[in-house]
């Protein structure tokens, strides 16, 4: 019987450093109504960037109930865009299933990750989730997980 004797010579020395951080991070709440209407300019301010040369790009996406309870949504939300110049709409409102069962399977959330990839959503872009929990959950994951995090407002 052959004996196999472990070779420890390929282990080195670890050498470990540590150091304390902390890690700065701003969550700002802003509450508004009608925020669609063309005189609202909060959602406007919040995106706009004056410092990029490129318009900023924003992907919206509804919950489908709400969509139902307000036809007029989608245009009312890609009229409040049309004016401006610095920011981008890159297709109109994504239109998905809200509801618990979309918190239950990852295709849903591929099925977001997807218009992200398309429009070439990322980490200077927004992604903007308008509808009920589970939406906003599930479109949250999506914009966290794709291009390592993209900003989500919600």
């Amino acid at each position: 019987m052959l004996a196999i004797q472990p070779c420890w010579d390929h282990i080195r020395k670890v050498i470990q450093i540590e150091r304390q951080i902390q890690v700065s991070y701003q969550h700002r709440v802003l509450f508004t109504k009608d925020v669609f209407e063309s005189s609202n300019r909060l959602l406007h301010d919040v995106l706009a960037d004056p410092n990029r040369s490129q318009p900023v790009k924003v992907l919206i996406v509804v919950d489908d109930g709400l969509v139902k309870a307000y036809p007029s949504l989608r245009r009312n939300i890609q009229d409040y865009f049309e004016p401006f110049e610095g920011i981008h709409l890159v297709c109109p409102p994504i239109v998905a299933e809200g509801g618990e069962r979309v918190k239950n399977s990852y295709f849903h959330v591929s099925e977001i990750q997807s218009p992200i990839d398309r429009y070439h959503i990322d980490r200077h872009s927004y992604v903007i989730a308008i509808g009920g929990g589970a939406l906003l959950d599930m479109v949250g994951l999506a914009a966290a997980t794709a291009h390592r995090g993209v900003r989500h407002i919600r």
